[in-house]
């Protein structure tokens, strides 16, 4: 697939629910929707309810889980560029994280927030590092330096049971 190609057919997929892409469900599935897309970046968007599994009431979500908020925007678009290759979403494993800044130390409930994650290399053995952040309103609120390893599960959709 050419890249253009492979844009476009990202490009489709925006608007969907993050569910799509990745095995993570609830409780551990932080993410509710994906909203842009290209072949080395992806945002997902996310609302938390005061009936989400980490919040402290009165204060909302440990700042320190932006890492996991991160880390499953890098595997919805793991698991996106895969679904138009005609695969299920890739097995992924988060082997660092570095310099992670938060401005907050708690993302509010009911509050609308942005992952974002940036490729900034990939090798052939599903290695790769991204630049990531949480937007809030238009402005980064935390940000970090992942680093993950994809392993591809050779699984088409069409022959899952």
């Amino acid at each position: 697939m050419a890249n253009n190609e492979k844009a476009s057919a990202l490009r489709r997929l925006i608007g969907m629910p993050a569910s799509t892409f990745v095995l993570h469900r609830k409780p551990m599935l932080f993410l509710d929707t994906l909203i842009d897309i290209g072949p080395e970046s992806a945002t997902c968007e996310w609302r938390a309810g005061d009936d989400f599994a980490f919040v402290t009431a009165g204060r909302g979500i440990p700042a320190y889980l932006g890492v996991e908020y991160m880390a499953q925007c890098i595997a919805v678009h793991a698991g996106a560029r895969a679904r138009i290759r005609g695969y299920v979403p890739p097995l992924g494993y988060l082997l660092g994280t570095r310099h992670y800044r938060s401005d907050a130390e708690w993302f509010e409930t009911g509050v609308t927030y942005q992952a974002t994650c940036q490729e900034l290399v990939r090798d052939s053995q599903g290695m790769g590092s991204f630049a990531c952040q949480i937007v809030r309103d238009g402005d980064s609120i935390a940000r970090a330096n992942l680093a993950v390893l994809e392993r591809p599960q050779d699984i088409r959709l069409d022959e899952r049971q």
